[in-house]
C-alpha cells in the first residue's frame, strides 16, 4: 500500500514540475519605464546637461560661479543657477545631486572643505528657486576626481568646476 502511495505520489509530481516550469518560462519580465519622461528630457537638455553612466549631468566652472578661493556666488552665476532650477521643477524634477571639485592646489582637507562649501552655495540657490533643499544632496569632492590633467592652468580651471546630477525627478 506505502509502495502504491509513493508511486501515485511520484506520478503526480513530474507533470505538476513540468507545469510550474513551463508557467514561469511563460512570465514575462515587467516592462521598465523609463525615469525621466520626454518632457524633462527635452528640458535637461536645452539647460546643457549631458546623460551619463550616474544620469544627467551638468558641469559649471568655478571660474563662472565663484570668483577666486571663494564659495560666494557671482549675480550673474545665481541668475543662471536658478534659471536652471526654475526650469526643472517646472517639469516636475526636485531630486538631484551637487559635487564640488577643486584642483590639486592647497591641501586635500582645504579644497574639501572648500568643495563642499561651493556645493552647498549652489544647493541654496537651487532651493531658493523652490527646489526642496531636503531633496538636494551635497558632496564636497576636492581634488579627488579631477577631469583634466592638474599640469597645465586649463586643466586646473577644468577641475575646479560645481556639477549638478539629476539620476531621477
Amino acid at each position: 500500500m506505502q509502495c502504491i502511495y509513493k508511486q501515485l505520489r511520484l506520478g503526480l509530481l513530474a507533470p505538476f514540475l513540468l507545469m510550474l516550469g513551463l508557467l514561469t518560462a511563460c512570465q514575462s519580465a515587467p516592462e521598465k519605464k523609463p525615469l525621466f519622461n520626454a518632457e524633462q528630457v527635452a528640458v535637461l537638455k536645452e539647460q546643457g546637461f549631458n546623460q551619463t553612466d550616474e544620469g544627467w549631468e551638468l558641469s559649471f566652472t568655478d571660474k563662472l560661479l565663484f570668483e577666486f578661493d571663494a564659495a560666494k556666488l557671482t549675480p550673474p552665476s545665481r541668475s543662471a543657477i536658478q534659471k536652471i532650477s526654475a526650469a526643472l521643477l517646472k517639469v516636475g524634477i526636485t531630486h538631484m545631486r551637487v559635487e564640488g571639485h577643486t584642483d590639486n592646489e592647497g591641501t586635500e582637507a582645504y579644497n574639501n572643505k572648500l568643495s563642499l562649501a561651493r556645493a552647498n552655495v549652489v544647493a541654496d540657490a537651487m532651493s531658493a528657486t523652490g527646489v526642496p533643499r531636503d531633496n538636494i544632496t551635497v558632496k564636497g569632492l576636492g581634488m579627488s576626481k579631477p577631469v583634466a590633467s592638474n599640469a597645465s592652468k586649463t586643466g586646473k580651471a577644468e577641475n575646479r568646476r560645481v556639477t549638478i546630477i539629476v539620476s531621477a525627478p
